[in-house]
Order: structure tokens, then C-alpha cells, then sequence
């Protein structure tokens, strides 16, 4: 089995649809990386023009393929690059923490936020060499759980990228933030106490409570990237960073319909939580 093929898969779907959205993913991750690096990175910044080079390429393919017998060798294609950007922002990183660059744009915590959805994008795409999971509860609290992270993080990089004047927007993307850090917390809390069972009541009830969240969430990015064009608000954030940002909440909404519609489907298994032969005495 690949490495990148884990016990716990993402509930998202390998199709074509899913692969074209994070291929424009990765190609702007490239774009960004590049212009957070410092001028004198000049090797680095070739390389994240290579990759942004390679993204541009496969997604203008991907517009090309169906779900036929391309599909898999073009999926084995976009695996190498996804792989490669991956360690490329893992490399980016530990040079980033040890103080090997100094200046650029380029958070650490961005850089491991990009190589989370590069990894996130890879177990999507070994999905095809996978099984299909036994407990599909895992997938859906797992889901939950990085999609919760990412939406925390995106707001802690706003709230950093506006200029300290801006107090009202700041204020409103802390409050988000300390929002979507707890109900990560949540989610995690869910994956210990439903691993190897089955969607309960209370879990219904907070998928409510993150849909309703994202959307708050996904309508102060809409509202935000709506200023940052007409430059009605001041900060360092490029219309395309906030473009960026909009459109994976728009995802995650995307994705937390498909778990609602799945959720009753899952069904607890014979034995509950374990795999071995439990007996009463």
C-alpha cells in the first residue's frame, strides 16, 4: 500500500470535478509561495515558477479529461506532481523554522498549511489504488477536522495581512477565528469518541452548527474580497489571495452537503468499536 494511503481517507470524492479544483489549488499555492519569497531566493523562486508551470499544464489537461481509461493514467500524472510540490513546500518550511530565510511574506504556518492541502489533495487521489473504508464515520469526523483547521488558519492569516488600522475587520476575523479554533477542538473530541462507530445525535447536531459557521464564514470572505478589489479596505492581501480563500470555504460547504446527505447511510458496525470478539461474562 502507498504510504500516502492511510486507514483514514477523505470523505471528498476522486472525480474529475475534485481533481481540477485542487490542481487551480496547487498552481495558486505556487504563485504565492513565489512572491512571499525573499528577492535574493532566486533558486526557490524558479522552482516555485516550475511548479506553478506543471499545475498550469495539468489543469489546462484536466479540462480534457473524462472519467474514461485516461483518467487513471492522468490521475497517476498528477500524483508525481502533487508528491513533488509536497516535499518542495516541506523543504520551504524547515529552511523557514531553522532561520535559513529571512524576510519574504512566507508564514511557516502558511507553508505548513499549503503542504497539509497537498497531502489532503494526494490521499484524494491515492483513493484510487485504495479500498473503500469500513467505517465511513472516520472519513466524515476526519473531514471535519482539516477542513476546520484550514478555515481556522485562513483567518489568522487575514487577520495578520490587515493593516492595524482595519480594527473593526480584524476584530470580526479574531472573533472567527477563536470560533472555527474551538470547533476544530470539537471535531477532535468527535474522532477519538466515534472512531470505528457511527454518526450520533450530538454529532448531527454540530455538523448544523459548522455548516452554519462556514457560511458565516464563507459571507465575511465574499464581503472581504469584495472591498479588497475595490480597495475599500486596507491590507496586504492580493484579490486573487482572497478569491483563494473564498473559494475553498465554498468547497468545504460543498463538501458538508454531501456528508449531510450521507450521514443517516452510516450505520454502526456489528460489533461496536472494536475488532476483536467481545463476549459478555
Amino acid at each position: 500500500m502507498d504510504i500516502f494511503c492511510q486507514d483514514v481517507k477523505p470523505f471528498a470524492p476522486l472525480n474529475i470535478c475534485e481533481v481540477r479544483f485542487w490542481l487551480r489549488i496547487m498552481k495558486e499555492h505556487s504563485l504565492f509561495i513565489k512572491l512571499g519569497l525573499p528577492c535574493d531566493q532566486t533558486d526557490l523562486i524558479s522552482e516555485a515558477q516550475e511548479f506553478y508551470d506543471i499545475f498550469e499544464k495539468l489543469e489546462n489537461m484536466a479540462e480534457r479529461i473524462n472519467c474514461d481509461s485516461s483518467f487513471e493514467r492522468f490521475i497517476n500524472r498528477v500524483i508525481v506532481a502533487v508528491k513533488n510540490i509536497f516535499c518542495f513546500k516541506r523543504h520551504l518550511l524547515h529552511l523557514l523554522i531553522e532561520c535559513k530565510i529571512r524576510g519574504g511574506g512566507n508564514y511557516p504556518l502558511l507553508i505548513d498549511h499549503v503542504s497539509r492541502e497537498a497531502m489532503y489533495f494526494l490521499k484524494i487521489l491515492e483513493k484510487i489504488h485504495c479500498d473503500e473504508m469500513k467505517y465511513p464515520v472516520d472519513a466524515i469526523v476526519s473531514e471535519n477536522v482539516f477542513w476546520l483547521r484550514i478555515m481556522a488558519d485562513h483567518l489568522k492569516f487575514i487577520r495578520g495581512l490587515l493593516d492595524p488600522s482595519e480594527r473593526e475587520v480584524w476584530g470580526t476575523s479574531n472573533m472567527l477565528s477563536d470560533k472555527f479554533d474551538q470547533l476544530q477542538l470539537h471535531a477532535r473530541d468527535f474522532d477519538s469518541m466515534l472512531w470505528h462507530f457511527c454518526p450520533t445525535n450530538d454529532f448531527v447536531r454540530f455538523e448544523k452548527v459548522v455548516t452554519d459557521s462556514t457560511t458565516e464564514l464563507r459571507n465575511f470572505k465574499a464581503t472581504a474580497e469584495e472591498l479588497i478589489q475595490q480597495c475599500a479596505v486596507l491590507s496586504l492581501i492580493p484579490p486573487l489571495l482572497a478569491d483563494h480563500v473564498r473559494r475553498e470555504a465554498e468547497h468545504f460547504l460543498e463538501i458538508l452537503a454531501m456528508i449531510q446527505s450521507d450521514i443517516t447511510d452510516c450505520r454502526p458496525p456489528e460489533i461496536v468499536g472494536c475488532d476483536y470478539e467481545y463476549r459478555k461474562k
